[in-house]
């Protein structure tokens, strides 16, 4: 679908092509005049409304960004930017985020975007570019809305190899955005960078990257109509066909066994309560999907557990509802939807259903406008003494299953749960939920699910950010300040693993002092890999077959043991240590003072290591200094 909006909007299909389009990937009639309607609405013709603006190609960017509601900028300086930092300079209604990486500056644009549902600006030196790809990758996963913006060499010096320059800088960025462009003339910096704010907001959104070389990015006296940011966004109300929700909804009511499977797109679409009601109309068991988001709370006795990295509760479903994410199967390590099951796939991104699995109804639609029609139908067919009937023995049966999943949680936590030194991962994110603000902002990088296990997430209560789908590290501190930037009035709290910290986070404390950034930073400091250890010796073939000579060589991060509160006082950060149960609270009670004054907090828990090989902590003995011949 994106594809043919493209072409719509950039007049190379006509209104009549572009109706006949949506219709054939599955749109209804009213989901195609909505379409048609917003979209025209994006490109007004011209001159009808806005303001003419003249001025410098940063200028004009500049107010691109400000009509589409933008205040913050995330940026990695660069002499290429001139031309818009002189804009910002003159505009003091705007902010900008530095960041000291450009992969942390594009991870705070996402994490502003998470904790939003706003479409972010970013700016990027071209040479940065490579530096962005692993947060670029997340962002695009997660199909985050991000519209980036680099400068670049003049357009009368390209293609000559010289500083700074690569033949196409749009070729390395292509993978990891919805689309990109280079702007060669000043007069279509207005057209491009409002395209590509539309385009990133347009869900299913993702990263747009526009280039801007800088003999156009410094422009004189370039003018323009400047559009009210309404006018260039694309709102996609989305509702269903009647006749694949009645299909749905009959095959749900006459389903002993439904399940159904939620996915980013329910929180996207603000759907989450809707699907709370619809799991509990039918008593319905729900698994989570890979997502950034806790699309079901995850303390409801319905909730079966992930269906992505994970194998839910569901037992074997007759008929499965999915619900705006993947259709679970092993490339994102869970099982497949049982052969014999009806497929009910309903999502935004038509592209993505029945590529892989045979679906009984394909519906493509938004989640919200899915999930009320689905409720109505079922209340239709269902009257609510037949409904009593059915959804009684389910939700006792789920409850009595969810009440012993808790027990076994606690059993195994029971174990280390006294432990004094390292403690408890469990402890102490159940310690913390204890005492955090009951509407926080848990952004997490952990690997485990851990913080999943112990918080209450859900519509009204804490919201869960992480772990991004992209799954490259490097992302949960950046994200965290970016969530704080954009909820400046709900609490904050990045939880991230030492490796994961490690990925080159460090600067990104620079940030949060430099801009009074108050959040707090949790390392689950255990000096290992904790995932990537597991898995190592899980799949090695030496250490099935000579299992004495086997060793973790790659995931130990002792030795030098890094002191993280330390280090963030380098950066002007305050910070405390967890190293036994008597320091939970004292530190958090530190943490949350510290941030109510404004400033952000690093907590370096001392953290026991799980799984295979725990003990380990061998790492090959290799000195540089002892090969020498010259002690130099």
């Amino acid at each position: 679908m994106k594809d043919a909006l493209q072409q719509y909007l950039q007049q190379g299909m006509s209104r009549r092509q572009f109706a006949q389009t949506l219709a054939s990937l599955g749109y209804s009639a009213a989901a195609v005049t909505s379409v048609i309607r917003t979209a025209d609405a994006a490109n007004p013709p011209a001159n009808t409304r806005g303001v003419e603006v003249t001025g410098t190609g940063g200028e004009i960017l500049l107010e691109c960004i400000r009509a589409a509601g933008i205040t913050d900028v995330f940026d990695c300086n660069s002499t290429g930017q001139n031309p818009f930092y002189d804009a910002m300079l003159m505009n003091p209604d705007m902010s900008m985020i530095i960041a000291l990486h450009e992969g942390h500056a594009t991870a705070m644009a996402q994490g502003y975007e998470l904790a939003s549902g706003r479409t972010a600006a970013l700016m990027l030196p071209s040479i940065g570019t490579p530096n962005s790809s692993s947060n670029m990758y997340n962002a695009w996963k997660d199909r985050s809305s991000i519209a980036v913006f680099s400068d670049g060499d003049n357009t009368d010096l390209a293609g000559r190899d010289g500083f700074q320059q690569i033949d196409d800088w749009l070729a390395p960025i292509s993978p990891f955005t919805k689309w990109r462009w280079q702007v060669d003339h000043p007069e279509r910096i207005n057209e491009v960078a409002r395209r590509a704010i539309k385009m990133a907001g347009t869900q299913p959104g993702g990263p747009v990257y526009v280039r801007i070389p800088g003999n156009i990015l410094g422009a004189q006296d370039v003018t323009t109509t400047i559009f009210p940011g309404e006018t260039f966004q694309v709102t996609m109300n989305m509702e269903p066909k009647a006749e694949l929700i009645e299909a749905a909804a009959d095959a749900l009511v006459a389903a002993e066994s439904p399940v159904m499977n939620t996915g980013p797109e329910v929180t996207r679409g603000g759907a989450n309560q809707d699907v709370i009601e619809l799991a509990e109309l039918l008593g319905m068991r729900v698994s989570q999907s890979m997502s950034v988001y806790s699309d079901f709370p995850m303390k409801h006795p319905l909730f079966a557990g992930y269906n992505a990295m994970g194998f839910p509760r569901t037992g074997r479903p007759d008929v499965f509802l999915n619900l705006g994410g993947h259709v679970p199967d092993r490339t994102i390590i869970s099982g497949n939807v049982p052969k014999k099951a009806r497929l009910i796939n309903a999502r935004v991104e038509a592209e993505r259903i029945a590529n892989f699995n045979p679906t009984d109804v394909a519906i493509v639609a938004g989640s919200k406008e899915t999930t009320r029609a689905l409720i109505d139908a079922v209340n239709d067919r269902m009257p609510a003494r037949q409904r009593k009937k059915v959804v009684a023995p389910r939700m006792e049966k789920a409850n009595s299953d969810y009440t012993r999943w808790q027990n076994r949680l606690r059993s195994r936590a029971e174990k280390t749960w006294n432990s004094n030194g390292p403690i408890s991962g469990d402890r102490l994110c159940y310690e913390m939920e204890q005492v955090l603000e009951k509407d926080a902002i848990v952004v997490v990088e952990t690997g485990a699910r851990t913080p999943q296990s112990w918080f209450d997430f859900g519509p009204g209560k804490k919201t869960l950010l992480g772990q991004t789908t992209g799954f490259a590290l490097g992302w949960g501190v950046s994200a965290g300040i970016g969530a704080k930037v954009a909820q400046p009035n709900r609490q904050v709290v990045a939880m991230v693993g030492d490796g994961a910290f490690l990925f080159g986070q460090t600067e990104s404390l620079w940030t949060a002092a430099r801009y009074n950034i108050p959040v707090i930073i949790v390392v689950f400091n255990n000096r290992s890999y904790d995932g990537e250890r597991g898995r190592l010796a899980s799949f090695s073939a030496l250490r099935r077959s000579d299992p004495d000579n086997w060793k973790d060589i790659s995931c130990y991060l002792g030795n030098p043991d890094v002191d993280y509160v330390t280090l963030a006082k380098g950066f002007g950060v305050d910070g405390g240590h967890i190293r036994t149960l008597d320091d939970i609270q004292p530190v958090l009670q530190r943490a949350m003072a510290v941030t109510r004054e404004g400033g952000p907090f690093m907590i370096d828990a001392s953290i026991l290591r799980k799984g295979l090989a725990k003990e380990s902590t061998w790492h090959a003995d290799i000195s540089i200094a002892a090969r020498r011949d010259r002690m130099v």
